[in-house]
């Protein structure tokens, strides 16, 4: 709805660059602010932020597993999902 309004719509957290990026990377943003977003520095406490950032990169991880990475029984299930 906001690109809608004309604001600059915000990147994919799933490119390559941004999968690759330190947690520390998100902190900052969100601490600062880049680009069309402003800081959120006085609105989102330090550890909420840092957890943020961490939810980021859980959701990252989610589309992008191998299954190698999977434990066996998480394999197993994975591949009767995928059928």
């Amino acid at each position: 709805m906001i690109v809608r309004r004309g604001f600059t719509a915000p990147p994919s957290f799933h490119t390559p660059m941004l999968r690759e990026a330190t947690l520390g990377h998100f902190v900052e943003v969100i601490t600062n602010g880049r680009g069309a977003m402003y800081s959120y520095a006085d609105r989102v406490p330090l550890e909420d932020r840092w957890a943020i950032a961490a939810y980021l990169r859980a959701l990252q991880l989610s589309q992008h597993a191998e299954l190698r990475s999977l434990g066996e029984e998480d394999a197993r299930r994975a591949r009767e999902a995928l059928r």
